[in-house]
């Protein structure tokens, strides 16, 4: 898995992570939320399903990686501030 991802691939990634649900109208995908709706280029999904950030199900959706799941909240750890005690 290639962890470095583009501002944009970030972006996607951070609408998953906060509910935002992958759908496709016609030919376009769309995150959406409720009356939200931000749209993504193919490209941009297949370069994040290349790096292993995405997968598909059997349905044809796509979703986080699990893997990918796992290294966001270890980097969520290490970056997390110590706690000095006075």
């Amino acid at each position: 898995m290639k962890l470095k991802l583009t501002p944009t691939q970030n972006l996607c990634v951070g609408y998953l992570e906060s509910g935002f649900k992958l759908i496709q109208l016609d030919e376009q995908f769309y995150f959406i939320k409720g009356e939200r709706r931000q749209k993504v280029l193919p490209k941009t999904l297949d370069a994040l399903v290349n790096r292993g950030a995405l997968a598909h199900n059997e349905q044809g959706d796509y979703m986080l990686s699990d893997e990918f799941v796992e290294h966001r909240k270890r980097m969520r750890q290490t970056n997390e501030p110590k706690q000095t005690r006075h």
